[in-house]
């Protein structure tokens, strides 16, 4: 049998589904927006999005959901008060993992997410504060990653 036509992606490198990695790269993008935004004026749109996702995917689990984040957002603020990182920390990797299982369990979740975020991030910037970056890279064999927050002058091979 022969392999692939040449220049198809088949979203795999080496072994990995590049569209999981993507899923999983917006869960972590995601929950760091919601974390950071958890105790702002933004609180009352991100109930309302998750408690969408939940109701669309999983309406027997969506009250149950929300309570869990109205819990998150008392420990991020009672965090914040004690300087307290590594709880903060805590409440964004539980996050993570909650909305990574989420968009495996529903891809087509992936939009509403994204649009979350987006909401979230220009939400962050008008109230001036710097919205947070994520950034992951694999390369390769010989391959070659560059990334910024901001601008990028490559120069050389």
């Amino acid at each position: 049998m022969r392999g692939p036509a040449r220049g198809v992606d088949t979203g795999h490198i080496n072994g990995e589904n590049t569209v999981d990695t993507e899923l999983s790269t917006l869960a972590g993008v995601a929950a760091a927006a919601v974390v950071q935004q958890l105790t702002t004026s933004a609180w009352e749109q991100i109930r309302s999005t998750v408690g969408d996702l939940w109701r669309r995917r999983h309406p027997e689990r969506a009250e149950t959901v929300l309570a869990e984040l109205d819990e998150a957002r008392q420990e991020v603020a009672e965090a914040r008060r004690q300087s307290d990182g590594r709880s903060e920390q805590a409440v964004l990797d539980e996050w993570t993992n909650r909305l990574r299982r989420l968009l495996a369990a529903d891809p087509g979740a992936a939009g509403q997410l994204r649009q979350l975020v987006e909401a979230l991030t220009a939400s962050a910037s008008t109230a001036g504060q710097a919205p947070s970056v994520v950034m992951n890279a694999r390369a390769s064999g010989h391959g070659r990653i560059n990334q910024a927050a901001g601008d990028i002058h490559i120069t050389g091979r």
